[in-house]
């Protein structure tokens, strides 16, 4: 199975799930394909590889045909790299040799360090010229410019205590500040380990004892009274944008996570029901989309979705209140009242919004944000998306959506890992360079780039693995694709907000722009950086940045003076739609193609493909059960399939009040086959593991 995509992935773990041998190779040297997620450098190298050709990396094999092939059989070669890309362009839009100006935590502490210094009268000293080298050296050390220091000063007692609170209290300031740096920042493994929300970190006395500094001189009150005076002022400032520089931006390079085609997930949703019903869940954590905007009159405004935000909005009267809860009720039942839209099936939704007699208000709500249709979408189609976003309001909170932590690239590899415990074989960087073919044009195996022979009994792959004669030539619609960095989100709350936004297009509004704005707690970007995944359907003879134009200069700044989120650095790109694609005659019986990501926002396309696939070659098996328990299962190695007398098993299951004893014939499994019990009724570890569900960070 070539490529690890996400419907491939889907089904190679459904197949090794009731037993089938699966060997799923890809090209990349990473997981995922065309759905995957890149740190910044992997992203960089990523695009590097796409400027190469394809000698710099796999290579068609030098095969001798008669050794290899049976009689009848022949070759056909497959493509060895993808062509899903092209019209890269990434760029950073900020200054590296521009002069920082110190930032107000160092003016802070410069200036506080400065006034502390007093006379024996406690009254502050003029600056002089000459400066005390020892304590200029140990400021120095402590990362802390030299303070001017009068030559009139009273080298005494209060003397030495006023350099001890200098030296103290700048040692104090750069530890905390390199304390609360780590605390904000903290790397994926950690946060992985210990799911904190970044709001919510808490320090514990002893470090705030050292944050408040260990002073013992007489002006002790005062300067602990400073120091807190600081620490209110550095939180205030983390929430203003900083000025960031390429280096400082390539030196988080860890801790971005960048997707080439992001998926949201409706919380009712056909993948959040499959993650919940296989258990591959357990292998993922979320974060809930906070809020959807939309352009209303030249202004971003927050949708107003649940009865609570509907009833709370400001943007929409007492009638437009009542109005809309009315039609929203309707929708979601909206098949038992055929007769309120029958005559508009097959028209334009928007015509049977305004047959309801909505106002432009709830109209555009209806349609830009809570449908996300266009004027050409059909009205069953409306209909059909309204119910299932409103279906998912409120499973998870007050949003319909979820989006997964680390980006969308982890849920393909969630699968890969449920194929693997079941046995399933990865090859990465490593694929077919050929289809072997009898001579009723029937496949017989692959070959792969090392030149070995792998026979297999059906071959599924991605639509750019596939010879050219395998597809029909159509038109190859493509899709504009941009990932933005900003120094802050579009709508400043006082909270990080996940959002979503569909942006119809003054150039054409029947292909509008969908803007998701990740936040660092989607751990997306590091702290001071937000993430902005901008797509829409191609148009004929335009560059990707004039097609993504229109929405870079209304949502993002334009001049330094401007309020709008400053682009700090961008990928424009176009992507091959392969979505949709058609099989031609040439086509085996035994070959399937899967399509790949398409310009849709959510990610329950590829869970149809691969259950309609596994449906097709395995009638009547239960596609992705849920996994047992890990107490549950028993592993047969071949050591233990030869013992003599093992053609008898005893084990036994519980059945009700009565046992039954299960038979075992060793000698037929294989040293990666694996035999589990279900678990009796009432067997407290199946309560307890038929409680799954999806971890949410909210």
């Amino acid at each position: 199975m070539p490529k690890s995509g996400m419907p491939e992935s889907i089904f190679a773990a459904a197949c090794s799930r009731i037993g089938q041998t699966v060997l799923h190779i890809d090209r990349n040297d990473y997981y995922s394909g065309d759905w995957s997620s890149f740190s910044l450098k992997g992203i960089q190298n990523w695009v590097e590889q796409q400027k190469r050709s394809c000698d710099d990396d796999l290579k068609y094999s030098q095969t001798d045909e008669a050794s290899i092939l049976k009689e009848g059989e022949y070759l056909l070669k497959m493509p060895l790299k993808a062509k899903n890309f092209k019209d890269i362009e990434m760029k950073f839009h900020i200054d590296e040799n521009k002069e920082k100006a110190p930032t107000e935590q160092e003016s802070y502490v410069q200036e506080k360090v400065h006034l502390s210094v007093t006379d024996g009268k406690g009254n502050p000293e003029a600056e002089s010229g000459r400066k005390d080298e020892v304590n200029k050296k140990q400021i120095e050390n402590n990362g802390v410019d030299p303070l001017p220091v009068d030559t009139n000063i009273n080298y005494n007692a209060s003397q030495s205590s006023s350099e001890t609170q200098l030296q103290d209290f700048a040692k104090d300031e750069n530890q905390s500040q390199s304390f609360t740096d780590q605390a904000l920042s903290g790397d994926k493994e950690a946060e992985n380990q210990t799911e904190v929300p970044l709001d919510l970190v808490s320090i514990d006395d002893s470090e705030k004892r050292t944050m408040e500094g260990n002073v013992t001189s007489g002006s002790e009150a005062q300067l602990e009274v400073e120091n807190k005076g600081y620490m209110s002022s550095t939180n205030e400032a983390e929430k203003k944008c900083k000025d960031w520089s390429p280096s400082e931006i390539q030196k988080e390079w860890r801790r971005f996570s960048l997707d080439l085609s992001p998926k949201v997930l409706y919380c009712a949703g056909h993948m959040v029901e499959l993650l919940i019903a296989s258990d591959i869940a357990k292998y993922c954590e979320f974060k809930t989309v906070t809020r959807v905007l939309t352009l209303l009159s030249g202004k971003l405004e927050r949708v107003p979705c649940s009865r609570a935000d509907v009833f709370s909005s400001k943007l929409v009267s007492m009638l437009e209140k009542r109005m809309l809860m009315k039609f929203l009720t309707f929708c979601m039942d909206y098949e038992k009242q055929p007769e309120e839209y029958q005559e508009y099936l097959g028209k334009p939704f928007s015509e049977f919004l305004a047959s309801k007699r909505l106002s432009e208000n709830i109209k555009h709500f209806v349609q830009h944000s809570i449908s996300m249709t266009t004027d050409k979408d059909s009205t069953d189609e409306g209909l059909r998306k309204t119910k299932k976003f409103l279906q998912s309001l409120g499973r998870y909170g007050n949003t319909a959506f979820l989006w997964s932590l680390y980006g969308s690239g982890e849920l393909p590899q969630s699968f890969c890992r449920m194929c693997a415990v079941f046995g399933g074989v990865y090859c990465l960087n490593f694929t077919a360079s050929q289809i072997i073919l009898n001579k009723e044009g029937r496949c017989q195996g692959i070959i792969t780039t090392a030149g070995q022979r792998i026979d297999c009994k059906w071959l599924v792959m991605e639509s750019s693995y596939s010879p050219e004669e395998f597809i029909s030539p159509t038109y190859p619609r493509s899709i504009s694709r941009a990932i933005l960095l900003t120094d802050k989100p579009l709508l400043p709350t006082d909270t990080q907000e996940l959002s979503m936004l569909c942006l119809p297009c003054i150039d054409d509004p029947y292909r509008p722009v969908h803007v998701l704005e990740l936040p660092p707690g989607s751990m997306a970007a590091p702290q001071g950086i937000y993430v902005f995944h901008l797509t829409r359907l191609a148009g004929d003879h335009v560059s990707v940045n004039d097609d993504l134009s229109f929405a870079v200069k209304t949502l993002f700044q334009e001049a330094d003076d401007d309020d709008k989120p400053k682009v700090l650095w961008s990928m424009y790109f176009r992507q091959n739609n392969t979505s949709q694609i058609e099989r031609s005659a040439s086509v085996p019986e035994n070959v399937f193609l899967m399509p790949g990501p398409g310009p849709e926002i959510d990610a329950d396309t590829p869970v149809h493909l691969a259950k309609d696939l596994f449906q097709k070659l395995y009638p009547g098996e239960e596609f992705l059960p849920k996994a047992p328990n890990p107490e549950d299962i028993i592993y047969i190695d071949n050591a233990e399939a030869s013992t003599s007398g093992a053609n008898q098993s005893d084990f036994k299951e519980q059945s009700g009040d009565t046992d039954k004893t299960q038979n075992l014939d060793a000698s037929k499994l294989q040293s990666s086959e694996v035999v589990y019990a279900e678990p009796s009724s009432n067997d407290q570890s199946a309560e307890s593991s038929d409680q799954s569900g999806i971890v949410v960070d909210s």
